[in-house]
């Protein structure tokens, strides 16, 4: 954290229990925590609590150094209310601001060894927000999958998934949500929840711990520039209803990648990726004959491409990109779509693929087309360091 001799200020807000930290970063354990059970009143409230734990410090909001806040996923308006507030307040103090999901905090505090750590805050109604997170025989803290929502037996069954990948960690369930559907918990996966972890809400404390770290995505923590972007997990749906109106009315147009296209494809691979390939890599696919290159065009440019290799019964996917401006457009599902269907064509019965662990919005399409979770490949990732997750679609 910056300035060590300014005071920091945690925003915890994803739930309707709101917690405000202000604590020396010189020394976290004096921290002075302000707590309420707001309900709806985000809005309303959040200001007052805030100046009460200003007070109780004796500090002033011009003095902070830095501000934490915790970008969900939990309530819309809590969030968008918290990360609102923490810009304005560092608009005004200069102070640094920092970030970190309610479930990577959550399995961050909770500690532990060998075991997969699952945080749960309740998405409203049935539904649950489910982390996924390893911890190693040293007590690290690693992402192990994107978060996932839905209903508890929706959850359970990717529990039993991600689990198979691990072999012989322990199954602990941490978080408001674990309090809310003990007994489902425990009935499935005994001595889950006995922890009782964070059972009585979301603490600014395990905010503030897990956004000072610097261990990056594979970590569950946010990547450099990118602290204060929220993670909702599933998207409002106003949101969506609009973006399918305004993108379906252009569908891309799905062909053979040829040499004419490197030149785009190359600028578009060093843009999106932090470890592109170089065009050597595209010259040699070009020429294997068991490759496949896609391209998608929309407006008349490039929108994304595909490598992969079939050699039924098996086949690959190698690289998947979509241009910035044409992200959750249906490019990459579009892409996909015609990978699937010239596997079936060709006798291909498993198509395979390697993803970043922080890679949430591709993992999401792939559960979508009804690839699963069969593998981990830890550290494989360079740019920044991350493990891999290995999927794999069953084609009859």
């Amino acid at each position: 954290m910056t300035d060590a001799s300014r005071p920091g200020l945690a925003l915890e807000t994803a739930t309707d229990r709101v917690s405000i930290a202000v604590m020396s970063s010189e020394d976290p354990a004096s921290a002075h925590v302000v707590e309420e059970d707001v309900g709806h009143g985000h809005t309303r409230r959040l200001s007052s609590l805030i100046a009460s734990a200003l007070s109780r410090a004796g500090a002033r909001a011009r003095d902070l150094g830095w501000i934490a806040t915790d970008v969900g996923p939990g309530s819309f308006t809590g969030v968008r209310v918290g990360l609102a507030t923490a810009k304005a307040l560092a608009l005004v103090s200069g102070a640094r601001l920092l970030g970190a999901s309610s479930l990577t905090a959550l399995a961050h505090a909770a500690g532990g060894t060998k075991s997969l750590t699952l945080p749960l805050v309740g998405a409203g109604r049935r539904d649950l927000y489910m982390g996924f997170y390893r911890t190693d025989s040293q007590g690290g803290v690693h992402l192990l999958a994107a978060p996932r929502v839905g209903p508890p037996e929706t959850l359970l069954e990717a529990v039993s998934e991600a689990h198979a990948l691990l072999g012989d960690h322990s199954v602990r369930f941490v978080g408001p949500g674990a309090a809310r559907e003990r007994e489902r918990l425990e009935a499935a996966w005994p001595g889950s929840t006995a922890l009782e972890f964070r059972h009585e809400g979301l603490s600014a404390l395990d905010v503030a711990a897990a956004a000072s770290r610097e261990d990056g995505p594979g970590a569950g923590l946010p990547a450099p520039g990118h602290e204060t972007d929220p993670a909702y997990v599933r998207p409002a749906q106003a949101e969506e209803k609009v973006r399918h109106r305004v993108m379906g009315l252009t569908p891309p147009g799905i062909r053979s990648l040829v040499p004419a296209d490197l030149p785009e494809v190359e600028e578009l691979e060093h843009r999106l990726f932090g470890d592109p390939w170089p065009r050597s890599f595209f010259l040699e696919a070009l020429a294997d004959p068991t490759a496949l290159l896609l391209v998608a065009e929309r407006g008349g440019g490039v929108a994304g491409y595909l490598v992969a290799t079939l050699v039924p019964p098996g086949a690959e996917l190698q690289n998947l990109a979509t241009a910035f401006v044409h992200q959750r457009g249906g490019i990459a599902r579009a892409l996909m779509e015609e990978l699937i269907a010239i596997c079936r064509t060709r006798g291909v019965r498993v198509l395979g693929l390697e993803v970043r662990v922080s890679n949430a919005a591709a993992q999401g399409l792939y559960r979508t087309l009804g690839f699963r979770l069969v593998g981990l490949r830890r550290g494989y990732y360079k740019s920044p360091i991350e493990d891999a997750l290995l999927m794999a679609l069953r084609l009859n």
